[in-house]
């Protein structure tokens, strides 16, 4: 499978929509009504059945693959989880077979079971599928070889508007779901918020949590706890649990190794529900970069269980401000390892009149700014707060906060415990 084409770029099929009465060009005279058959063995057809008038996602997969669809399918049932009981109500998701000749309705019903997924899986006849998925922009004549290599990406759309993209399988999930049920519909009014003017910087990521985030993430935490839907093992320590060598091998090649039957290997997966471990392609570096990464979480969580934080706190700082600002933000992520969760209630600063925790979350199909008057960090979970996201609201600055200076925060916790974090401005 090309990993190179599953590269994040859009294809946008039509970009004039003004919100009046329209037509969309992208109707049955232009999509195959393709007869296919559903994991559940109803026969449905693809244009009548799955898109007219509908907000939709497509993606092509084929169930024995050893690398990106099952990653591709772990995303999406992340999405799924975001989305909600707006999946299948107002949005539909649709996973199409590439190989039909071995993912039968069965098959298909099986894999969906193994992930979690609530969405149609389907199948239908090899030729259909094809000039199916070239009509969508997802067939690319060029890597055709005989094989399932094919493009990674997906598609979403709005039949009704005539407004469609690809997608990567490696977008941020929340980044699709917020496309998938704002994008798509057309927001009604501008969402209310900051002046882009004053949108911070992002901080530089290294290279090992940026593939971790994209690669790794869908299925691992690193808290050192085990959620009950995890598709794969947390990996807090994991470079303790483990020979390096074994590792390595493992996260570049885990097909090889289960074709090998390594019993480690095999062990992993039937545990997991035999969700296979995809051979994601990356080269020695990658994985290096990846392993260095966990390894040095796993030791800033550690370290902090050990000075007797209440919680760990990584990747804190607030963005620097020029006097006429009135308002600022703060972002971190908040990691609680304890076995009870944890409630904070307030934060404090004497750099500012006012702190308050706030996030930006949907109302009526509009993206609007609301505070939380207490932010629960779950037992073994985490928290981010983050540029697009919840974030600290800080209200009327007390003095001048250039890059280098340093901002105390106090965090108030239900228990009536506190923790006082000291807080680089960048």
């Amino acid at each position: 499978m090309s990993m190179k084409k599953a590269t994040a770029f859009f294809v946008v099929l039509t970009l004039t929509y003004s919100g009046t009465a329209f037509s969309s060009p992208w109707g049955e005279d232009y999509f195959p009504n393709t007869e296919l058959i559903t994991h559940d063995g109803e026969t449905v057809r693809f244009f009548d059945d799955l898109v007219e008038d509908k907000v939709v996602v497509v993606n092509f997969i084929y169930t024995s693959c050893p690398d990106v669809c099952p990653l591709e399918t772990a995303q999406l049932t992340r999405v799924q989880r975001i989305l909600g009981d707006r999946l299948g109500k107002d949005v539909f998701f649709y996973s199409i077979t590439i190989d039909p000749d071995v993912d039968t309705p069965e098959v298909l019903s099986e894999y969906r079971d193994r992930f979690g997924a609530n969405w149609m899986f389907l199948t239908g006849d090899e030729g259909e599928i094809i000039e199916l998925r070239r009509k969508l922009g997802l067939y690319v004549e060029e890597i055709q070889d005989g094989s399932n290599n094919h493009n990674v990406n997906m598609i979403i759309g709005n039949q009704s508007t005539g407004r469609w993209m690809k997608r990567s399988p490696f977008e941020n999930p929340h980044v699709l779901a917020d496309q998938i049920g704002n994008w798509l519909t057309d927001w009604r009014a501008p969402p209310k918020g900051d002046d882009y003017a004053n949108a911070p910087e992002l901080r530089n990521i290294p290279t090992g949590e940026r593939l971790f985030r994209t690669r790794c993430a869908t299925c691992h935490t690193i808290t050192g706890v085990q959620t009950a839907d995890a598709l794969g093992p947390d990996l807090l320590g994991v470079t303790e649990r483990r020979e390096m060598s074994w590792l390595v091998s493992w996260v570049r090649a885990p097909d090889k190794m289960l074709r090998k039957k390594d019993p480690i290997a095999m062990s992993l997966v039937a545990q997991y529900n035999y969700v296979p471990m995809p051979n994601m392609r990356l080269n020695e570096q990658e994985v290096m970069d990846i392993i260095v990464y966990i390894e040095n979480e796993s030791r800033w969580i550690t370290d902090s269980r050990s000075h007797g934080n209440i919680v760990a706190v990584s990747n804190a700082w607030v963005r620097e401000a020029m006097p006429p600002a009135s308002t600022n933000a703060g972002y971190m992520t908040f990691v609680n390892s304890g076995p009870a969760d944890l409630t904070l209630v307030s934060v404090e600063s004497d750099a500012f009149e006012r702190v308050e925790i706030h996030e930006m979350a949907t109302e009526h199909g509009l993206m609007k700014m609301r505070e939380i008057q207490n932010l629960l960090i779950p037992a073994n979970g985490r928290v981010e707060l983050a540029p697009g996201g919840k974030h600290l609201m800080m209200h009327s600055p007390t003095e001048t906060l250039a890059a280098g200076k340093q901002v105390d925060i106090t965090l108030n916790f239900a228990s009536g415990e506190t923790q006082t974090l000291h807080v680089a401005v960048k």
